[in-house]
């Protein structure tokens, strides 16, 4: 099948998502422009990296609902640091988000997700770090009104 001059630079663009008639898909993803340093040993590094855990460990909100069921939660997905080697250590994290809100229209509750994925490496001295941030579709649950 031949393409028009519109659909070739579309697709040449990586744009033919909308020339399609699919659904589209309610996500995405923003990688993170990676970045190294060398540090002063690997010690070091691998303390840059147990910070990190620690900080994201922080980060972790415990699911609160207020009044009006609204809700909000941070969550940590990891295994925490893996030695892969001698030399050759990481710390891969993903953070996630989740806000609630009550939608009476629907008579549910929708939760928006969100996320922060990093990999922090060291390689002897040389610490790696990359990642992405991005959001997932939307969650539905059943909305229980509180009695008056």
């Amino acid at each position: 099948m031949a393409l028009t001059g519109s659909e070739a630079l579309a697709t040449a663009l990586g744009l033919e998502i909308f020339l399609t008639s699919w659904p589209a898909h309610a996500s995405g993803r923003l990688p993170v422009p990676p970045s190294s340093q060398t540090l002063a040993s690997h010690r070091a590094c691998v303390e840059a990296l147990e910070r990190q855990y620690a900080e994201d460990k922080r980060r972790i909100v415990e699911k609160t609902v207020a009044a009006d069921g609204s809700s909000q939660e941070t969550s940590l997905q990891t295994s925490g640091i893996e030695r892969k080697g001698s030399d050759n250590v990481r710390y891969q994290a993903t953070v996630w988000y989740r806000h609630g809100r009550v939608r009476t229209d629907l008579g549910q509750i929708e939760t928006s997700h969100s996320f922060e994925t990093h990999l922090w490496e060291c390689k002897g001295a040389t610490l790696h770090i990359s990642g992405e941030t991005g959001y997932t579709m939307s969650t539905f649950e059943p909305w229980k009104k509180a009695a008056p």
